[in-house]
Protein backbone atom coordinates (compact mmCIF):
# COMPACT_ATOMS: atom_id res chain seq x y z
CA UNK A 1 0.00 0.00 0.00
CA UNK A 2 2.81 2.44 0.86
CA UNK A 3 4.43 1.69 -2.48
CA UNK A 4 1.16 2.47 -4.30
CA UNK A 5 0.71 5.74 -2.38
CA UNK A 6 4.32 6.71 -3.15
CA UNK A 7 3.79 6.00 -6.87
CA UNK A 8 0.58 8.02 -6.94
CA UNK A 9 2.32 10.88 -5.11
CA UNK A 10 5.25 10.93 -7.56
CA UNK A 11 2.90 10.63 -10.53
CA UNK A 12 0.91 13.58 -9.18
CA UNK A 13 4.12 15.56 -8.52
CA UNK A 14 5.47 14.83 -12.01
CA UNK A 15 2.11 15.80 -13.55
CA UNK A 16 2.04 19.07 -11.59
CA UNK A 17 5.61 19.93 -12.62
CA UNK A 18 4.92 19.10 -16.27
CA UNK A 19 1.71 21.13 -16.25
CA UNK A 20 3.50 24.06 -14.64
CA UNK A 21 6.18 23.84 -17.29
CA UNK A 22 9.01 22.25 -15.33
CA UNK A 23 11.44 23.43 -12.77
CA UNK A 24 11.94 26.83 -14.39
CA UNK A 25 8.22 27.53 -13.99
CA UNK A 26 7.68 27.87 -17.73
CA UNK A 27 4.64 26.44 -19.46
CA UNK A 28 5.12 24.79 -22.85
CA UNK A 29 2.65 24.42 -25.69
CA UNK A 30 2.77 23.23 -29.27
CA UNK A 31 2.09 25.41 -32.27
CA UNK A 32 0.66 23.22 -35.03
CA UNK A 33 0.77 24.31 -38.65
CA UNK A 34 -1.92 22.23 -40.30
CA UNK A 35 -3.43 21.88 -43.75
CA UNK A 36 -7.11 22.67 -44.28
CA UNK A 37 -8.03 19.08 -43.45
CA UNK A 38 -6.38 19.33 -40.01
CA UNK A 39 -3.31 17.24 -40.84
CA UNK A 40 -0.12 18.38 -39.13
CA UNK A 41 2.53 19.75 -41.45
CA UNK A 42 4.80 21.13 -38.75
CA UNK A 43 4.67 21.17 -34.94
CA UNK A 44 6.81 23.56 -32.91
CA UNK A 45 7.19 23.61 -29.12
CA UNK A 46 6.82 27.10 -27.61
CA UNK A 47 7.04 28.53 -24.12
CA UNK A 48 4.15 30.65 -22.91
CA UNK A 49 4.80 34.35 -23.65
CA UNK A 50 7.59 33.48 -26.11
CA UNK A 51 7.11 35.82 -29.09
CA UNK A 52 6.96 34.56 -32.64
CA UNK A 53 6.29 36.44 -35.83
CA UNK A 54 4.48 36.07 -39.11
CA UNK A 55 6.10 38.30 -41.68
CA UNK A 56 5.10 38.94 -45.26
CA UNK A 57 5.16 41.41 -48.12
CA UNK A 58 1.86 43.23 -48.60
CA UNK A 59 0.48 42.10 -51.96
CA UNK A 60 -0.55 45.49 -53.35
CA UNK A 61 1.77 47.91 -51.52
CA UNK A 62 4.86 45.71 -51.70
CA UNK A 63 5.85 46.77 -48.16
CA UNK A 64 6.76 44.53 -45.21
CA UNK A 65 4.26 43.59 -42.52
CA UNK A 66 5.18 41.93 -39.23
CA UNK A 67 2.61 40.38 -36.90
CA UNK A 68 3.78 39.54 -33.39
CA UNK A 69 2.12 36.62 -31.59
CA UNK A 70 2.50 34.75 -28.35
CA UNK A 71 0.75 31.96 -26.51
CA UNK A 72 -0.79 32.89 -23.18
CA UNK A 73 -0.17 30.99 -19.94
CA UNK A 74 -3.43 29.11 -20.54
CA UNK A 75 -2.75 28.27 -24.18
CA UNK A 76 -4.52 30.99 -26.13
CA UNK A 77 -3.03 32.26 -29.39
CA UNK A 78 -2.73 36.04 -29.07
CA UNK A 79 -2.03 38.60 -31.80
CA UNK A 80 0.00 41.15 -29.85
CA UNK A 81 0.84 43.65 -32.58
CA UNK A 82 0.68 44.32 -36.30
CA UNK A 83 3.45 46.54 -37.63
CA UNK A 84 3.61 48.01 -41.12
CA UNK A 85 5.30 50.84 -43.01
CA UNK A 86 2.30 51.99 -44.96
CA UNK A 87 -1.37 51.31 -44.42
CA UNK A 88 -2.77 48.98 -47.05
CA UNK A 89 -5.87 46.94 -47.65
CA UNK A 90 -6.28 44.10 -45.18
CA UNK A 91 -4.19 45.63 -42.41
CA UNK A 92 -5.47 46.38 -38.92
CA UNK A 93 -7.15 49.77 -38.67
CA UNK A 94 -10.20 49.46 -36.46
CA UNK A 95 -10.29 50.78 -32.96
CA UNK A 96 -11.20 48.01 -30.53
CA UNK A 97 -11.28 48.33 -26.75
CA UNK A 98 -7.66 48.23 -25.58
CA UNK A 99 -6.19 48.81 -29.05
CA UNK A 100 -3.28 51.22 -29.17
CA UNK A 101 -1.82 52.74 -32.35
CA UNK A 102 1.78 53.95 -32.17
CA UNK A 103 3.91 55.53 -34.90
CA UNK A 104 7.65 55.49 -34.23
CA UNK A 105 8.70 57.58 -37.23
CA UNK A 106 8.99 54.58 -39.53
CA UNK A 107 6.59 51.82 -38.45
CA UNK A 108 2.92 52.05 -37.61
CA UNK A 109 2.26 49.61 -34.78
CA UNK A 110 -1.22 48.53 -33.84
CA UNK A 111 -1.11 46.86 -30.43
CA UNK A 112 -4.08 44.55 -30.14
CA UNK A 113 -3.77 41.69 -27.67
CA UNK A 114 -6.47 39.89 -29.67
CA UNK A 115 -7.19 36.27 -28.71
CA UNK A 116 -7.63 33.99 -31.73
CA UNK A 117 -9.03 30.45 -31.51
CA UNK A 118 -6.91 29.60 -34.59
CA UNK A 119 -5.36 31.47 -37.48
CA UNK A 120 -6.09 30.39 -41.06
CA UNK A 121 -3.61 31.79 -43.57
CA UNK A 122 -4.06 31.61 -47.33
CA UNK A 123 -0.53 31.16 -48.68
CA UNK A 124 0.23 33.80 -51.29
CA UNK A 125 2.21 33.61 -54.49
CA UNK A 126 4.27 36.77 -53.95
CA UNK A 127 3.88 37.54 -50.24
CA UNK A 128 6.86 35.45 -49.05
CA UNK A 129 4.94 34.67 -45.84
CA UNK A 130 7.07 33.16 -43.13
CA UNK A 131 6.97 32.20 -39.50
CA UNK A 132 9.94 33.41 -37.50
CA UNK A 133 10.74 31.90 -34.12
CA UNK A 134 14.10 32.65 -32.56
CA UNK A 135 16.71 31.96 -35.26
CA UNK A 136 14.32 29.88 -37.38
CA UNK A 137 12.45 31.27 -40.35
CA UNK A 138 10.04 29.01 -42.20
CA UNK A 139 8.51 30.04 -45.53
CA UNK A 140 4.88 28.96 -45.84
CA UNK A 141 5.15 28.42 -49.60
CA UNK A 142 7.73 25.71 -48.88
CA UNK A 143 5.21 23.84 -46.71
CA UNK A 144 2.16 23.99 -48.98
CA UNK A 145 1.40 25.25 -52.47
CA UNK A 146 0.49 28.88 -53.08
CA UNK A 147 -3.28 29.27 -52.85
CA UNK A 148 -3.63 26.59 -50.17
CA UNK A 149 -4.49 27.37 -46.56
CA UNK A 150 -2.36 26.77 -43.49
CA UNK A 151 -4.09 26.83 -40.11
CA UNK A 152 -2.16 27.69 -36.94
CA UNK A 153 -3.49 26.07 -33.77
CA UNK A 154 -2.16 25.84 -30.23
CA UNK A 155 -2.33 22.54 -28.36
CA UNK A 156 -1.00 21.30 -25.07
CA UNK A 157 0.46 18.12 -26.58
CA UNK A 158 2.46 17.57 -29.72
CA UNK A 159 0.33 14.88 -31.33
CA UNK A 160 -3.28 15.61 -30.35
CA UNK A 161 -5.81 16.90 -32.88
Amino acid sequence: MKRFVRRVFFLFLFSAIATAGGVEGQTYFFLHLQNEGGGDILTLPLRAREPFFIEYIHSSDGTPVRDTFEISEIGHLILIEEAFLWYGAGLEFQSHPGTQVVFDGKWSRVRLNRVLPELPIRVGRIAEQRLTLGNQSIRFDRLVKAGETLVLRVKTEGNRR
